[in-house]
């Protein structure tokens, strides 16, 4: 039987090339009129794999009320001996992560919170042995919060029990603003797109509450638990909602099928919808199975932990695939959902609720699915190339390549003046046709410049250099007279171990060996790395190794045997990149190539507020690796090495690391990308990773009701702000990002900034919002964020022009500090304190939490400071109830 872990069941996940794996996702979800309840309560699990089993015989794809699911997850108990297992080879497989020594101190630009990854896991792990597990399900989304806290799309994880069911919003929303000026509010889609459709005679009522809180305060508490991979929280808000670039792909937004956290409250999954105009709508948030195979005759919470967990799997009827093409869903019936044959050349229009115009030009077979991909049109004089994606078979690539090459000739063709090149929702892909497009726009660029440089470095560590030099000497010592070791010597060259081929940018020749590469020496905050290497597109082995290029017409444009035999059409400021912020991985190497040769970009969405947004906030990694071709690599070492007896993460005999738990799929990024403009001023000095390095847009537009699902009226804004009328990007927006030879005029904003920081009383009390004790004070509880975004909720207000509060209160700095000196500078700003009893103790620390947005952006202790003001204390108050004053104290911590 094949398991299909979460996130893959729809579309296929591709280890493809050298740079890149895309992090697929699943299609969209599914018609919610066939829902079924599991209602046996006493048999959570059982009744919920009764209802799997029929309704997948008849071809029907389960959904349920999201407590069924819940029940059956949290009944499923917790074995300490499994949970250690996982933990060893999980640390062992991220000590491959590029990032760890950023991670835990970043540059003051880096957006995210930092966090320490080897550290939380031993927190977990001690845990672990402390027997503080008692459920499954708890370890697991403990793992899985550090894993979102790593903020790197590479790195992803689908194991045991949250593999099996992903959770959704019943409702799809977006993200707009009325006019491009006001800051957005949360629409439902059909409300937007029943305007369109109406010629805007009325306009769609945002909405104002979900479940009784302001809609945008739920969403943002939303996306900072759940959205995953991103490097600042305008992505994380962008992933959430439902987009037409998702539509033609057949993905969905985070909130509308992705959820990897329980997102009811106990059992209790109401979901309610109030708009402004008063209407209400109540749903339940719903569950949906992550595989297209029946599980089996699971019974209890205990078969269900030895299934998804341990990976035991009973016999089990398998649904076989009839057709040539494939199953997938119809999400359109009414009778429920159904397994159907692929369509071929899909309408866009169709897919996307009318978004996106018939295209003129379009890759051959176009389908939600796969395939084609690439369409193209022409407004006025300018044409706008439709990229959503580089996921491309081999078989698909040269189709790929064409229809841009076909793009290119019909815009010259028609005279056509301006190119905008949208990339929205393009979460990467084959990393060779991020260098073949790139070329078709500039085709007699030399190699030899910046944005054709494509370097990068790796963590050194011992196992990592154990690996590395043996299987490097392994291909060095292959013979090419015998035809056996001459192919392995094809097959491998573009190994991630085999340095050999790889170019030094000191020398510009292929390193010797090894140690030459990582020689232990070169060490940056408190870790160690390799040299830089770029890849060595010359040479026939590695263009056949890395790409699955089998014949020179199939090498990237201007590379191998695929010689430039065009010349450019447009200058650099005549080309604008569109995206989201969502771009990763090969798209972001695109971008890259493309900013560099002076190509602009523009970003849209982001969160309901003013100011500068990354144009490409997912991985800018330059290689995705899973842990299974790491455990090949692992195996192959043990077989080559004559003794690796102490060595007891290397096996021996064929066996592989055992992983305590089923791990379908964990991912990492091996290697880092450093800017030729950083290596250039000192090739031996320490180079950021562009992954910490703040990369502006030059321009942020919002999404409008209006455009958000128009696609013909979104490109003339895109074209309008670019070129005629900049006064459309956003307030404080421009001005960030950096042009070739031109530094930025504006510095890169830091975080945290008092603004975004968010302070939580880290007690013991019930969560019940901030009350008043018999004198008026507020009394705040468990949870209460009293800075950021939901200022206004915990009862403080920021200050007024001039320091002015109101009564009974005063303006004064909240100072944030964290307590191990992650951060150098402390974030500070004015709010409207309340006056607090003499009597309160007058220290007191509050912890963050990760799971809230990371709170004080680390999940260590910081320090909230105010100062005395004759006989009153200005500041925070502390509990009044379930709590004494001194435990808030320093030394004292209370989690």
């Amino acid at each position: 039987m094949t398991f299909v872990p979460r996130l893959l069941l729809w579309s296929s996940f591709v280890l493809s090339g050298i740079f890149d794996s895309v992090n697929a996702r699943p299609g969209p979800r599914p018609s919610l009129l066939n829902r079924r309840a599991a209602n046996d309560t006493g048999r959570p699990c059982g009744a919920l794999f009764d209802i799997i089993e029929e309704d997948l015989k008849l071809q029907f794809f389960p959904v349920f009320n999201a407590s069924d699911v819940y029940s059956c997850l949290t009944a499923v108990p917790f074995l300490k001996d499994v949970g250690l297992r996982f933990i060893e080879y999980y640390n062992t497989t991220l000590q491959f992560q590029s990032t760890l020594a950023y991670l835990e101190s970043p540059p003051a630009e880096y957006q995210q919170p930092a966090v320490d990854v080897v550290a939380e896991l031993g927190r977990v792990k001690q845990k672990v042995l402390d027997d503080q597990y008692i459920r499954q399900l708890d370890f697991e989304y403990d793992i899985h919060s550090i894993v979102h806290a790593i903020h790197d799309d590479h790195v992803n994880l689908y194991i045991g029990i949250t593999a099996a069911f992903s959770f959704a919003s019943p409702f799809d929303f977006v993200s707009a603003s009325l006019d491009g000026k006001a800051l957005p509010r949360i629409y439902l889609k059909d409300d937007i797109v029943k305007a369109r459709n109406n010629g805007w005679a009325e306009e769609p009522s945002p909405v104002a509450t979900i479940n009784g809180v302001d809609a945008t305060e739920f969403l943002a508490q939303f996306s900072s638990r759940n959205a995953f991979g991103y490097l600042e929280s305008h992505a994380d808000w962008n992933d959430m909602f439902e987009h037409p670039t998702n539509d033609i792909q057949g993905f969905y937004g985070t909130l509308g099928g992705q959820l990897l956290f329980y997102p009811g409250n106990g059992l209790d999954d109401t979901f309610n919808v109030k708009l402004e105009d008063g209407t209400e709508w109540n749903d339940n948030w719903l569950a949906l199975l992550n595989q297209i195979h029946s599980p089996g005759p699971l019974e209890t919470a205990g078969d269900f932990y030895n299934y998804f967990v341990l990976g035991l799997v009973p016999p089990v009827e398998v649904i076989e695939d009839s057709s040539d093409s494939g199953l997938v869903f119809d999400f359109e019936g009414e009778d429920g959902l159904k397994l159907i044959e692929i369509k071929i050349d899909t309408d866009w229009l169709e897919e996307s609720d009318e978004a996106f115009p018939k295209p003129e030009v379009a890759q051959p077979f176009l389908t939600i699915s796969g395939g084609g991909v690439v369409t193209g049109y022409f407004q006025d004089d300018v044409g706008i190339l439709s990229i959503p994606t580089f996921e491309q078979f081999p078989e698909e690539a040269k189709n790929f390549s064409n229809t841009v090459q076909e793009f290119i000739t019909k815009a010259e063709d028609r005279n056509v003046k301006k190119i905008i090149i949208d990339l929205q929702q393009n979460r990467g892909g084959s990393p060779n046709l991020a260098f073949d497009t790139f070329r078709r726009f500039f085709p007699q660029e030399p190699d030899s410049l910046p944005w054709t440089w494509a370097g990068s470095r790796r963590r050194s560590h011992p196992l990592g250099d154990l690996v590395g030099d043996t299987i490097t000497e392994w291909w060095k010592g292959l013979d090419p007279e015998d035809d056996v070791q001459l192919f392995d010597q094809w097959d491998e060259a573009a190994n991630e171990f085999v340095v050999a081929t790889k170019i030094n940018p000191l020398t510009n020749t292929t390193y010797d060996n090894w140690a030459q590469y990582s020689p232990g020496s070169a060490s940056y905050r408190k870790d160690t790395f390799s040299k830089v290497e770029r890849l060595n597109l010359s040479d026939d082995q590695v263009l056949y190794s890395a790409f699955s290029i089998e014949t020179v017409e199939d090498d990237p444009y201007g590379y191998g045997g695929n010689p430039v035999t065009t010349k450019q059409a447009w200058k650099p400021e005549d080309i604008v990149i569109l995206t989201d912020g969502l771009c990763s991985s090969t798209c972001s190497l695109f971008v890259g190539f493309m900013t560099q040769a002076g190509v602009r970009t523009i970003v849209a969405g982001g969160r309901p507020e003013t100011g500068p947004m990354q144009a490409v906030s997912g991985s800018r990694g330059t290689r995705a690796y899973s842990n299974h071709i790491l455990d090949w690599m692992f195996q192959f070492t043990g077989q080559l090495l004559p003794d690796n007896s102490s060595l007891p993460n290397i096996p021996i005999d064929y066996e592989t690391r055992d992983t305590g738990l089923w791990i379908h799929h964990a991912g990492l990024n091996l290697r880092d990308e450093i800017l030729k403009s950083d290596w250039e001023k000192d090739p031996n000095a320490e180079h950021v990773p562009r992954q910490f390095q703040y990369e502006a847009a030059h321009c942020r537009i919002f999404y409008t009701v209006r455009n958000i699902y128009n696609m013909t009226q979104l490109w003339s804004d895109v074209a309008k702000a670019a070129w005629t009328d900049p006064g459309l990007c956003v307030d404080d927006s421009t001005g960030y990002a950096k042009l070739p030879n031109q530094p930025a005029p504006v510095p890169a904003p830091t975080r945290p900034t008092a603004q975004d920081a968010q302070i939580v009383i880290n007690t013991t009390t019930t969560r019940g919002g901030p009350g008043q004790d018999p004198d008026g004070v507020p009394i705040f509880n468990e949870g209460d964020i009293v800075a950021g975004f939901a200022v206004k909720r915990a009862g403080l207000e920021p200050c007024g022009a001039g320091d002015k509060c109101p009564s009974n209160s005063m303006c004064e700095p909240i100072k944030v500090v964290c307590a191990n000196g992650e951060r150098p500078k402390a974030a500070e700003a004015k709010y409207c304190l309340p006056l607090c009893k003499p009597a309160v103790d007058t220290c007191a620390h509050f912890a963050s939490d990760v799971k809230i947005n990371g709170a004080l952006r680390c999940d260590l202790r910081y320090e909230a400071v105010t100062k005395s003001r004759k006989h009153d204390f200005v500041g925070l108050c502390a509990p009044r109830e379930g709590i004494k004053p001194q435990n808030l104290c320093p030394g004292r911590p209370t989690a």
